[in-house]
């Protein structure tokens, strides 16, 4: 049987039913492994040498976790000794017990990290979506540390079925509400983040050429729509429904962000009167790269403009001007 992501588990549901909801939570936890492993960005408050991860964590005022992948190299190993042989020795539980509180405490921070984030991308504030707000890491790293989470419980739940049976019942509703708060708090985080990102796609042509004239804010782009991607995957978001009743409009926007070529081609398309699509087709031709020469050209033309209409009216005598004849006036 194919597990499920499943929200909606009734109250005194069999502890076996919790446990294959929190084995169906999170599918896999291999693109947020790898990027969380990728490197840091040693700027700001974050000086090189730190992890991302601890870089992240720092951002979130989450605790430090120490060694998050070996933390979920343990947990899984745990979980597989535990499918194989039919309980944990009460050492290899001692070992882990402790994780549960951190974990939790760390899977909340890095919520409310990503919501102000969102907040400020929602106000419209000025590099809200920077790659230093590091919010695609913040849900990736958020995925590696739920699914954490979740394997402690199973451990917990199969650990009292026999140390304390009478616990269980407590331990099999924290781990529902656990999953409720998967469902309900990181389905909107992701609408939330799709709708922010999708709207760097929006704007006149030429605040489109100024925002993705830089190579540094197109790669930041590229990067946050593969995490959602990694996201949404890692979540099983579309076999949850999360993104059921979204705009279509918005997946349109993401799509078009793989190319910022042809989202300028097509703003210029509109701005000049001709076929946004003919023009966005055509822009593509020249390579990503071409934002850039694009960008500084229109930005060029711009300046170009300012300085024109300048010297026009430099050279137009103001009738505020004692003695200073008006356009098409005799004196």
């Amino acid at each position: 049987m194919t597990d499920e992501p499943n929200p909606d588990i009734p109250a005194g549901e069999p502890v076996d039913a919790v446990v294959r909801a929190l084995r169906a939570a999170v599918s896999s936890v291999e693109a947020a492994v790898a990027r969380m492993s990728s490197g840091a960005v040693g700027t700001g408050s974050n000086p090189a040498g730190s992890s991302a991860v601890e870089q992240v964590l720092e951002l979130a005022d989450a605790p430090g976790l120490g060694d998050v992948v070996a933390h979920h190299n343990a947990l899984t190993r745990a979980v597989a000794i535990v499918d194989q042989a039919g309980a944990l020795p009460t050492r290899e539980w001692e070992a882990i017990a402790d994780l549960g509180a951190p974990l939790a405490t760390a899977v909340t921070r890095l919520r409310n990290r990503a919501s102000v984030v969102l907040d400020s991308a929602d106000a419209a504030e000025p590099g809200a979506l920077d790659p230093e707000q590091r919010l695609g890491e913040t849900l990736q790293l958020l995925v590696l540390v739920e699914d954490s989470l979740y394997l402690w419980h199973r451990l917990r739940l199969d650990n009292l079925r026999t140390d304390d049976p009478g616990a269980l019942p407590g331990a099999i509703a924290e781990a529902r509400g656990l999953l409720a708060e998967h469902f309900g708090h990181d389905g909107e985080l992701l609408r939330r983040a799709r709708r922010a990102l999708a709207r760097s796609a929006e704007g006149t042509a030429f605040e489109l050429v100024r925002r993705l004239s830089s190579t540094r804010t197109v790669k930041g782009m590229l990067e946050l729509r593969q995490d959602l991607d990694d996201f949404r995957g890692a979540c099983r978001a579309d076999a949850a429904g999360w993104l059921d009743d979204e705009d279509p409009g918005i997946a349109e926007a993401l799509d078009e962000i793989s190319s910022p070529v042809r989202i300028v081609g097509g703003a210029l398309g509109v701005a000049i009167g001709g076929s946004a699509k003919a023009f966005g087709d055509r822009a593509a031709g020249v390579g990503a790269s071409g934002v850039e020469r694009i960008g500084r050209g229109i930005a060029k033309v711009g300046e170009a403009r300012h300085r024109h209409d300048a010297d026009a009216d430099a050279d137009v005598p103001s009738a505020d001007i004692p003695g200073a004849a008006a356009p098409n006036e005799t004196t």
